[in-house]
């Protein structure tokens, strides 16, 4: 479980960083992505992308990510065939 728990860890924050840069360094990208994705509507102009901001969402992930796997082992140890 240990191994699934980095590898997920390891997944989640290169997607995270390939994402928050990708959407952060081209300003096209925001109003779609967020507007689809998130269901919000930020304007172009708007500059809502932090340090703090990736450095949560980053956590966040992270932590979602790990509760999907630890629940997965436990509904496997569970449930038998």
């Amino acid at each position: 479980m240990n191994r699934t728990l980095k590898i997920g860890a390891a997944w989640t924050s290169i997607a995270w960083t390939v994402c928050y840069v990708g959407v952060g360094l081209i300003p096209q990208l925001r109003d779609t992505v967020l507007n689809n994705l998130v269901h919000t509507n930020v304007p172009v102009g708007a500059n809502i992308f932090s340090l703090g901001g990736f450095l949560a969402g980053l956590v966040l992930w992270n932590v979602i990510v790990a509760a999907g796997i630890w629940l997965w082992f436990f509904l496997a140890a569970r449930i038998k065939s």
